[in-house]
């Protein structure tokens, strides 16, 4: 029999994010792109994908149990089929358990050979029917073992969430991860507020309203519709999430100032900058990747920002002089508040990397405040909330002694850890995770 084209197309996705290390938006986007499906057939494919990816860990767990075989001798698009299908078990409601076997054991036949199909077949028919039915480790034992399990998270994450935030807001915050995130607008002001783009998306049959008080916020429900509207075509918006707005309203860059976006790709924040500015400012994007640059270029010109200069260049060693007014930060970082909507950022952060990315952002936080002038703000920002890139970084410049903590503007405070330092968890609902501080150069 023909094996289901949503699914197959679904496991070719999975292998190249787990065995290539493609990213998963990227790896998706190809299939779609290349696949004629109908919308029904590429919700349920990003629902297959994503939910495996993010559920590979918990999967793998219950596979173990019911597997006679180790998983790390099944052939891998074999293990991948059965990680699929336990995520389907225990999170896909409207698959039945026959469908759920059916379709695995004909992926199998094409993806292996008889002997593998029967073997899928026999480890499905033992799946758990619903998360009730799964061992977990016993949290009172081990709650760092449970919860890496439970929420699929590495069990050095979830160890270091223990820590930084106890067993009540570690817990929602692994819970949280899992789900799925907003999708977010922000509206050009200088070609409509808020209020008009809903006007607009909504007449054009696009759901759209507030959710947060930002004013520039505007979330919906497709990205696609939304992406292929001529609104967006006609620069009256950009998808940014809401919490990624936060940074340039802590900079508060006013009418006049010469204002630098370090680390600027793909423009988000450097557009952002210019709308607020309109056109009495100067505003240089810097970047160090050249096809990034493209990026910036085309959303400048799509959203009509012509006080923006765009500059191929290293942020650590910048070929700019000194004595820009204000100076945003939006350093590389680990990305682990952005997990709802990359998954497979569990997969690929480690130890070492967060130790090594650390690093980079000291020196560009460094670098930031080189170029700004005596008596400027400089923003550091990074959607992350490992203590190594956030306030660790910040106290190794601080005490540098050249710049020190200032605070914001009133309505950040519901956010705020410290003396000029904020921080969002994706926990919150509507936001990604973020750490933002506000710092103000000495001399």
């Amino acid at each position: 029999m023909p094996v289901d084209p949503v699914r197959d197309v679904a496991i070719d996705v999975l292998l190249r994010v787990f065995d290539r290390g493609v990213h998963l938006d990227a790896a998706l986007d190809k299939s779609l792109r290349k696949r004629g499906m109908t919308e029904r057939g590429r919700r349920f494919l990003t629902h297959l994908v994503y939910g495996t990816v993010r559920h590979r860990l918990l999967c793998d767990h219950v596979l173990t149990g019911i597997c006679t075989e180790p998983l790390d001798r099944l052939p891998s698009p074999i293990l991948t089929i059965l990680r699929m299908a336990v995520f389907q078990a225990l999170f896909c409601s409207q698959v039945t358990r026959p469908a759920m076997v059916h379709t695995s054991v004909e992926l199998a036949k094409r993806r292996g050979h008889a002997g593998l199909a029967r073997l899928v077949n026999a480890v499905l028919r033992r799946a758990p029917d619903s998360l009730d039915d799964v061992v977990l480790p016993d949290r009172d034992e081990d709650l760092a073992r449970y919860l890496a399990v439970r929420h699929s998270m590495p069990l050095w994450m979830a160890r270091d969430w223990l820590a930084e935030f106890g067993p009540e807001q570690a817990e929602v915050l692994c819970a949280a991860s899992n789900t799925q995130a907003p999708i977010t607008l922000r509206a050009n002001t200088l070609r409509n507020p808020a209020k008009i783009l809903i006007e607009r998306l909504e007449k054009s049959g696009i759901a759209a309203a507030k959710q947060t008080d930002i004013p520039e916020e505007v979330t919906i429900a497709d990205t696609g519709r939304a992406l292929r509207s001529k609104w967006f075509q006609q620069g009256c918006f950009m998808l940014q999430d809401a919490a990624s707005m936060l940074p340039v309203h802590l900079l508060e860059p006013e009418a006049g100032d010469w204002v630098l976006d370090l680390c600027a790709a793909p423009g988000g924040k450097a557009t952002h900058i210019a709308q607020r500015t309109e056109c009495g400012s100067l505003v240089v994007a810097l970047d160090i990747a050249p096809n990034r640059i493209t990026a910036i270029r085309e959303n400048l010109d799509r959203m009509g920002m012509r006080n923006v200069f765009v500059v191929c260049g290293d942020g650590a060693q910048p070929p700019l002089a000194p004595g820009f007014d204000r100076v945003l930060v939006d350093a590389p970082c680990s990305g682990l508040g952005t997990i709802r909507r990359h998954p497979d950022l569990k997969w690929r952060v480690t130890p070492e990397s967060v130790a090594r990315l650390a690093r980079q952002q000291a020196a560009l936080l460094r670098s930031g405040v080189e170029l700004c002038k005596n008596g400027g703000l400089i923003v550091y920002a990074v959607c992350t909330f490992t203590r190594q890139e956030t306030r660790e970084v910040v106290q190794t410049v601080c005490k540098e002694g050249r710049v020190t903590l200032e605070d914001g503007p009133g309505y950040f405070d519901k956010w705020q850890t410290d003396k000029g330092q904020y921080r969002i968890l994706p926990s919150d609902g509507a936001w990604d995770g973020f750490f933002l501080t506000r710092l103000r150069k000495r001399f």
